[in-house]
C-alpha cells in the first residue's frame, strides 16, 4: 500500500480499503474503520513529502543561480574599474553584460513565481507537518477512547469511535481541498499578472515600432528652404544667384527683385546653400538674415 500511495500522482480516496460494518465482530470492524482512517491520512502526507521534493529542488536551485547572476553583475563593473586603475588596455563594456545578468536573474525569480516552485514547497511542507500532527492525535484519541470502553465496546462508544474517524479524515480532505484551492487562486493570479505584463510589454512594443517606422517616414519626406536677405537690394542690378547642393544634386537659382528665396521639396540629407553676387562690379555676396526650414531641419550656411 505505501508503494501504491507514493507512486500516486494524484491524491485519490483508497479502493481497497473494505470498511463495512460486522455485527458479529465489532472489534474487527473498528479496527478496519481505524486503519481505513489512519491510511487515508498517512496517504496524503506520503503524497505531500514526495511531492515537495522536485518543487524544492526547483526553488534552490532558482535562487542560487538568481543571486549568483546579482552578485555576478555588481562585481564585474568592480572589476573592470579594477583593470583599469591597474593601467590594463582593456575595451571590455561591463554595462551590457551587468544588465543581461541582472535581467537574467530577474527573469528566474520571474520564473518562480509564476509557477509556483517557492510557493508550493513551501504549502507541501506546511500541510504534511500539520497532517501528521492530526494523524498522532488520531491514533492517541483512538487509543485514549478504547481504553476507556469496554470490552467489548457499547454501541455508544462504537459510535464515538467511528465519529472520531470521520472527524479525522473530514479534516484531511478539508486540508487537500484548502491546498488545492490555495494553488488554484495563486495559478489564476500569477495567469493574469503574466497576461499583464506580456500586454503591457507589447503595448511599449508596437509603440516602439510605430515610433521608429514614424521616424522613418518622417526622414523620407521632402522639406523646404527661406533665406532672407536683408542687403540684396544692393547688389548690382538687385540681382544674386543661389546655389543648392545636397543629396538630390547641384543647381543654381537667380533671384531679381527679392530679398527672400525659398526652395520647396528639397530631398532630406544635409543641404549646402551658398549666395553669389556683385556690387558695383565686384564679387559681394549679400548677408543672410534669417534661414528657414520647413518640415525638415536642412542645413545651410
Amino acid at each position: 500500500m505505501a508503494d501504491e500511495q507514493a507512486n500516486t500522482k494524484d491524491i485519490r480516496p483508497n479502493k481497497t480499503v473494505d470498511v463495512m460494518w460486522v455485527n458479529t465482530d465489532p472489534v474487527q470492524s473498528l479496527r478496519d474503520v481505524r486503519i481505513a482512517a489512519e491510511e487515508e491520512g498517512q496517504k496524503a502526507i506520503n503524497w505531500y513529502w514526495k511531492s515537495k521534493t522536485w518543487k524544492s529542488r526547483l526553488s534552490r536551485m532558482i535562487q542560487f543561480l538568481a543571486l549568483a547572476l546579482t552578485a555576478s553583475a555588481g562585481l564585474i563593473p568592480i572589476l573592470a574599474q579594477a583593470l583599469k586603475a591597474r593601467l590594463i588596455s582593456t575595451t571590455f563594456d561591463s554595462g551590457p553584460i551587468a544588465s543581461i545578468l541582472v535581467g537574467s536573474a530577474a527573469a528566474l525569480l520571474g520564473l518562480d513565481k509564476a509557477f509556483g516552485f517557492s510557493s508550493g514547497w513551501t504549502r507541501y511542507v506546511l500541510n504534511a507537518t500539520a497532517m501528521t500532527k492530526l494523524l498522532h492525535e488520531f491514533r492517541l484519541d483512538w487509543v485514549a477512547l478504547v481504553a476507556a470502553g469496554q470490552d467489548p465496546p457499547t454501541p455508544e462508544q462504537r459510535t464515538v469511535l467511528i465519529q472520531r474517524a470521520k472527524d479525522f479524515v473530514s479534516t484531511i480532505q478539508s486540508m487537500v481541498l484548502q491546498e488545492t484551492k490555495d494553488w488554484a487562486t495563486e495559478f489564476q493570479s500569477n495567469i493574469a499578472q503574466m497576461e499583464k505584463d506580456l500586454k503591457s510589454q507589447l503595448d511599449t512594443l508596437k509603440a516602439q515600432v510605430e515610433k521608429a517606422a514614424k521616424e522613418k517616414e518622417d526622414a523620407t519626406k521632402p522639406g523646404s528652404i527661406e533665406l532672407n536677405l536683408t542687403n540684396a537690394d544692393k547688389t548690382d542690378g538687385f540681382h544674386f544667384d543661389i546655389t543648392l547642393e545636397g543629396p538630390s544634386g547641384k543647381f543654381t537659382d537667380s533671384v531679381s527683385n527679392a530679398l527672400v528665396w525659398t526652395r520647396l521639396n528639397v530631398g532630406p540629407g544635409q543641404n549646402k546653400v551658398s549666395v553669389e553676387a556683385k556690387a558695383k562690379g565686384s564679387p559681394s555676396p549679400p548677408r543672410p538674415s534669417s534661414t528657414s526650414f520647413r518640415e525638415r531641419p536642412l542645413r545651410a550656411p
